[in-house]
């Protein structure tokens, strides 16, 4: 199959009228997730530091940067806000690979308001991208690499497809697109706990615009980058991707068949099943961390590789430390967005219960092809009294859905930390009709705080 021709066959074909009423449902709630998530991102270090440049570049004003107060280019305003987005790890996930909506809805919003876009044409273009995305990670989902960050790298095609489909670019230019992209991808898993894990997202969403536009204006690429015997499945995933996934782009829906899993937490994916199972624990048998003797928890592979700190130095760290988080959630009742500050994770009761919980590889746990991470938490009392509890879906994903008022509250809760009240009752209102919106920008000029 010459994949980057049926992907631009895809994109170029797609239509918003011929689309699952379920996938277009999901879509609005992507938005409202990742929107809501990048506002509160936008007050984080290192999305205020993407800011900053994007500010000093002094670029026409033609786009909002979400939570920032300013305009700037839509390449500049794509960059920071996609950083926003990840900034947290609380943004939605997908079955596998990490998360497809982080950089392309960046791009899209912001490519969209200097185009002066519909609401439909971004949902248009946002389903057009993810449908790349998610087939491509179906496509890949037998690869033995798992050094490579996927919003970096498919992430980015998923933005050059969305981007190309704002701009109405026709099949060959929607190849170029595609392959320009393929030598701008990136991101390293060992980056994860520091700054540069959300670099990856701003890059993506900057690069799938420049990418299109380059395109457009007849820059040239190969027209067989993704598949090509050197090209970008090959080189970061060591294989020709999967045809059966991509035969059926435009006939099944990943977006209405598998969703999106929101995130309750804002840490890493990976230790949500874990808070979830040790939460449940503590409701039931209304545990202490005064009452804990230890904590030990039973993870895959990948799980034992990603989540990576034991006892974090800082708030960044804290997101992918085991110990910490179910210390945090033991303690707390929950874990929320005040949890990962540098001077929450250095509270003293919490560490030392940090100190009490082990993470081990359990090489029989295998992670499912259906998004599940299974895991099992064993919580041993003082008094000889031992709890344990398995649990492979985390809660937000199809199999244990947040509710919508679950996703307004987050929604509020997130938005609230760079808009003031009346600001985030509209944007809300304004986001759930999205469709109906015959120009985006008002919504944009809310979004800039």
């Amino acid at each position: 199959m010459d994949v980057t021709k049926k992907i631009a066959e895809f994109v170029a074909g797609a239509r918003y009228e011929a689309m699952p009423p379920k996938a277009l449902e999901n879509a609005k709630a992507a938005a409202l997730d990742c929107l809501g998530v990048a506002l509160a991102g936008s007050r984080d270090e290192c999305a205020v530091i993407a800011a900053g440049i994007a500010r000093r570049e002094r670029a026409v004003e033609e786009t909002s940067v979400w939570g920032q107060g300013f305009r700037s280019s839509a390449l500049a305003a794509a960059f920071a806000s996609g950083v926003a987005a990840h900034a947290l790890d609380f943004d939605h996930s997908f079955t596998m690979m990490g998360q497809p909506t982080a950089p392309i809805l960046p791009a899209i919003f912001s490519l969209g308001e200097s185009l002066g876009a519909s609401g439909r044409q971004i949902i248009e273009a946002y389903v057009a991208g993810f449908e790349t995305t998610a087939k491509l990670v179906f496509a890949l989902r037998d690869t033995t690499e798992d050094g490579w960050h996927a919003p970096g790298t498919l992430g980015a095609l998923g933005a050059a497809a969305a981007s190309a489909k704002l701009l109405r670019l026709d099949r060959p230019r929607i190849e170029m697109a595609l392959g320009i992209t393929a030598s701008l991808a990136g991101g390293v898993v060992c980056n994860f706990g520091t700054m540069t894990k959300p670099l990856h997202v701003g890059a993506a969403a900057r690069n799938g615009i420049l990418a299109a536009q380059l395109a457009e204006a007849g820059f040239t690429a190969n027209a067989r980058a993704i598949e090509a015997p050197v090209g970008l499945c090959a080189m970061f995933y060591r294989m020709a991707p999967d045809e059966k996934p991509l035969a059926e782009l435009g006939e099944s829906y990943a977006l209405a068949t598998e969703g999106i899993r929101i995130k309750p937490y804002p840490c890493g994916g990976l230790t949500h099943q874990a808070i979830d199972a040790l939460l449940d624990l503590r409701a039931q048998h209304g545990l202490t961390a005064e009452a804990v003797e230890s904590i030990e928890v039973d993870v895959t592979q990948h799980t034992f590789e990603r989540i990576a700190f034991r006892i974090p130095q800082n708030g960044i760290q804290g997101k992918f430390s085991m110990n910490y988080v179910l210390a945090r959630a033991l303690i707390d009742g929950g874990v929320s967005l005040d949890a990962f500050t540098d001077e929450a994770v250095r509270d003293g009761a919490v560490l030392r219960l940090a100190e009490k919980v082990d993470m081990k590889l359990d090489k029989e746990l295998k992670k499912s092809n259906a998004g599940g991470r299974p895991c099992r938490v064993t919580v041993r009392l003082k008094n000889g009294v031992v709890y344990s509890r398995a649990a492979e879906h985390a809660k937000g994903g199809p199999e244990n859905p947040m509710t919508a008022d679950e996703r307004r509250a987050k929604f509020t809760e997130c938005a609230r930390r760079a808009l003031d009240a009346g600001a985030v009752r509209r944007a809300m209102e304004v986001i759930e009709g999205l469709e109906t919106l015959a120009d985006i920008r008002p919504l944009c000029r809310i979004l800039i705080g």
